[in-house]
């Protein structure tokens, strides 16, 4: 299952979803959508730097797997919305829902659907999300011997994303 597939999914799991879709540990959405109906309340710039936020929140509790334990998924309960993190392989569900939606509960469910199908599960983009200018400097890179952790950061990609498209080349 594709990572537009999945978001769509998870609206599905629960009518108090509003919004979900997969992002890169580096805060890239590149799937995903509102439920129909559905009044947005970030608007502009305000999506994507939330989206870095949560990325940057998910991988600083890193720290904290050894003495705690991995981590589940992180919430944010807002006066009109809840914000939700969840990990999903190399990537990050977030997903918001009601403000009066049960937290336990609706992680419970979602966490219940990604176990189900997280077998099947293919979340990185299409390598169409780069566009021609930047797989041009990956492959010149790629060629000049560096390595694929200092490309994915030059490029703001994930190191996986350079994996697959170096593989596609």
């Amino acid at each position: 299952m594709r990572a537009e597939e999945f978001s769509k999914n998870i609206l599905g799991v629960d009518p108090q979803i509003r919004f979900a879709g997969i992002m890169e540990k580096s805060g890239h959405l590149y799937a995903g959508g509102m439920r129909e109906g559905k009044e947005e309340y970030l608007r502009g710039r305000s999506p994507e730097i939330s989206f870095a936020q949560t990325a940057y929140v998910v991988d600083l509790r890193k720290m904290f797997s050894s003495e705690l334990g991995e981590l589940k998924y992180v919430v944010y309960a807002h006066d009109k919305v809840k914000l939700f993190s969840i990990v999903v392989k190399d990537h990050i569900l977030v997903f918001s829902a009601e403000s009066t939606a049960d937290i336990e509960d609706l992680t419970k469910k979602v966490l219940e659907y990604v176990e189900s199908v997280k077998a099947d599960l293919s979340l990185y983009p299409p390598a169409n999300v780069v566009n021609n200018e930047k797989k041009e400097i990956l492959r010149n890179l790629h060629e000049s011997g560096m390595s694929e952790d200092i490309i994915a950061e030059q490029l703001d990609l994930d190191v996986n994303m350079v994996k697959m498209l170096i593989q596609q080349m």
